[in-house]
């Protein structure tokens, strides 16, 4: 934080090289030409909290322009390899937790032995370089080591799992639009905990793109209900496979097809070609509610 602009803020303000050991009196908060001394009596309930998300969140920064991947990510250097790949995992925090402490940092690397460099972007944020191996973990075996891992710290993450990219990229440019990516997958889906590429793209790029196609916008109109909504979602995710997707919505098999072949005869889509159930699953992704 800058001084002068502080102590404009707060002219009863004192700057000292230490910070204040009364914290009843005092509230010290650090700044780029030492620690600044603000009477507790000037400030409010939402001063005092905001101040002390800025520290956090300084403290936070000062640490992670110590890791070489912060460098490379955040500030467009050169990222510290000359071989192999990596994978950026996003982990975003619900929680307490204390920044502070090196114990979860130590955990997480004790069960991904492939990470290079690890660190908090800000107070809920984090990332975690992985480079690849044999023993890199899936995106569902991640899944529950992050539960474990949940359990053990208090909190719950959700995260980001993103594809590996060969030494030589821009990284900073590929992180860009991995957050991108991620930050409108959790917009859009408050209970997924873990997600990937595949799992994330679509709802992106639908989100940018479908949601301003009057013709897409119409079609949805016209053909879906919450039911069919329902049952895209679920025949996606097994892939086109009836029996399984009847047996996760709890549904008879035979009540499944007739309601698919009911739909077909009034779209015309084929839910059982892939080329058909994409685009419907393209049309529930832009313009349903869950």
């Amino acid at each position: 934080m800058n001084y002068q602009q502080l102590q404009k803020i707060y002219p009863e303000a004192t700057l000292h090289p230490f910070p204040a050991e009364d914290e009843k009196t005092f509230y010290s908060i650090p700044s780029n030409q030492g620690f600044l001394w603000i009477p507790i009596e000037k400030l409010s309930t939402s001063e005092k909290q905001l101040l002390s998300l800025l520290t956090i969140n300084k403290e936070i920064k000062d640490n992670a322009s110590h890791h070489s991947w912060y460098n490379a990510l955040f500030l467009e250097k050169a990222a510290p390899v000359s071989e192999g790949s990596y994978r950026i995992i996003q982990v975003e925090f619900h929680g307490t937790h204390d920044l502070l402490s090196s114990d979860w940092d130590k955990e997480i690397r004790n069960m991904l032995p492939e990470i290079v460099d690890s660190f908090f972007v800000t107070e809920k944020y984090g990332l975690l370089i992985e480079r690849k191996s044999q023993q890199a973990l899936t995106k569902e075996e991640l899944e529950g080591l992050f539960l474990a891992l949940d359990g053990d710290f208090n909190v719950y993450t959700r995260l980001f799992v993103g594809p590996f990219h060969v030494y030589d990229q821009e990284f900073s440019s590929l992180l860009k639009e991995e957050e991108m990516i991620f930050s409108k997958f959790l917009e859009r889906n408050s209970q997924t905990k873990c997600c990937d590429l595949g799992m994330a793209t679509i709802p992106y790029f639908a989100d940018r793109f479908g949601s301003e196609s009057y013709l897409m916008q119409k079609l949805y109109n016209d053909w879906f209900d919450e039911d069919m909504n329902e049952i895209i979602v679920f025949l996606w995710k097994n892939q086109g496979n009836v029996s399984s997707a009847a047996k996760d919505l709890f549904m008879h098999r035979n009540t499944l097809q007739y309601k698919i072949d009911k739909f077909q005869a009034k779209t015309g889509l084929n839910l059982k070609d892939m080329n058909d159930l994409f685009l419907g699953n393209f049309l529930v992704t832009t313009f349903a509610i869950f």
